[in-house]
């Protein structure tokens, strides 16, 4: 979430989401009678003395107060509806109905009409996190490359591609071929540096790492600098990613990245599983068991499972929990190997105070 401004006097904050999450953490936040601000475009009509109508489109800050909010899980949008109280332009719009639908990206103002202290508290903490350096990871094998991107909003490939199978015929065009991709995916990562600054991690296969380093040492010795860390894994694809992901080889130069972070905590439970099985609950039940008993210490839970159960009345008693801070919750990003584990024991875990024995 990028909080662009906070003013206490009037009660109101700025910001833009960044991701689905934040979106999600907005829905929650924002409350009936609060006054939601955006920028929309309206068609304005104005008649000449001959009687002809011009019209065209202006831009104009709508301002509606919240009477009901809603989630799309499919989109993966939030909407907004309430009548307009508020128009910066001379328009025929207060008092009618308007809903906005929030995506990633867009810009909104809020102005709490009930409690400013509580997304006063929201907006200051997502101020107060640090802005996290993407990773960029190269892997390579023997048959081929992947540049992919990790931030919190998950992992983006950049570039891929395969190295042309070598010839006994004609050795020379292999090396050569070699060294071409070798130069294109340098370029890709000097684009990405100068774009993005991001941290950079070479991963693959013994030869091949050592034959790409090589390579960088006496043609693009910038970029070579540029590397944080060099780990071997046994793929160039995803594959080896997920591995390096899994392995925990990312920890160290890229443990504030939200897709390492949820590597690390699925990880650990699994582990804390198969030692503990009587201090973990398993599924939605079995979590809402152990709320119900005041068994339960945190909760693991994917991103996709809170859209589909946002109405349900038992799962607002477990957020009700998170925003109190008597329970700790983490969210688990999906499409990931990490998500596709919690997703495999029913999207929602818990970790007991105690042993409890919850299915019978």
């Amino acid at each position: 979430m990028e909080i662009i401004s906070i003013n206490p006097n009037k009660k109101f904050v700025k910001l833009i989401p960044e991701t689905t999450l934040d979106l999600l953490n907005l829905y929650r936040i924002i409350s009936t009678g609060d006054v939601v601000y955006s920028d929309t475009s309206r068609e304005i009509k104005k008649q000449r003395a001959d009687g002809k109508v011009d019209s065209e489109r202006v831009r104009v800050t709508i301002g509606v107060e919240l009477e009901r909010k809603s989630l799309d899980p499919l989109m993966k949008r939030l909407h907004l509806l309430g009548r307009i109280v508020y128009t910066s332009a001379e328009l025929d719009l207060i008092g009618k109905y308007h809903s906005l639908s929030v995506n990633v990206g867009s810009e909104l103002g809020i102005r709490a009409e009930k409690d400013f202290s509580r997304l006063e508290s929201f907006a200051e903490h997502y101020r107060k996190l640090v802005k996290t350096k993407k990773l960029l990871c190269v892997l390579l094998d023997d048959e081929r490359f992947t540049i992919a991107s990790l931030s919190n909003s998950g992992i983006e490939v950049v570039h891929k591609g395969r190295f042309i199978s070598q010839s006994k015929d004609r050795p020379g065009e292999h090396v050569k071929s070699i060294e071409n991709i070798y130069t294109e995916i340098t370029e890709t990562l000097e684009r990405k540096i100068e774009m993005e600054n991001p941290t950079i991690i070479v991963l693959g296969n013994e030869i091949a790492i050592e034959n790409f380093l090589k390579f960088l040492r006496k043609e693009r010795e910038k970029v070579f600098k540029a590397i944080k860390k060099v780990s071997h894994v046994s793929d160039g694809s995803l594959a080896g990613l997920q591995e390096a992901l899994r392995n925990k080889l990312l920890s160290d130069v890229g443990g504030s990245v939200k897709l390492v972070k949820d590597a690390d905590i699925v990880e650990n439970f699994i582990k804390f599983m198969s030692k503990n099985w009587m201090n973990v609950a398993i599924g939605f039940e079995e979590v809402y068991k152990a709320i119900e008993l005041a068994a339960i210490k945190d909760i693991i839970v994917t991103e996709d499972f809170i859209w589909a159960n946002i109405h349900d009345e038992r799962f607002q008693q477990i957020m009700d929990l998170v925003d109190e801070r008597r329970i700790e919750m983490y969210i688990v990003l999906p499409g990931t190997e990490a998500g596709d584990k919690i997703k495999a024991l029913g999207s929602i875990v818990g970790i007991l105070k105690y042993p409890t024995k919850l299915n019978y």
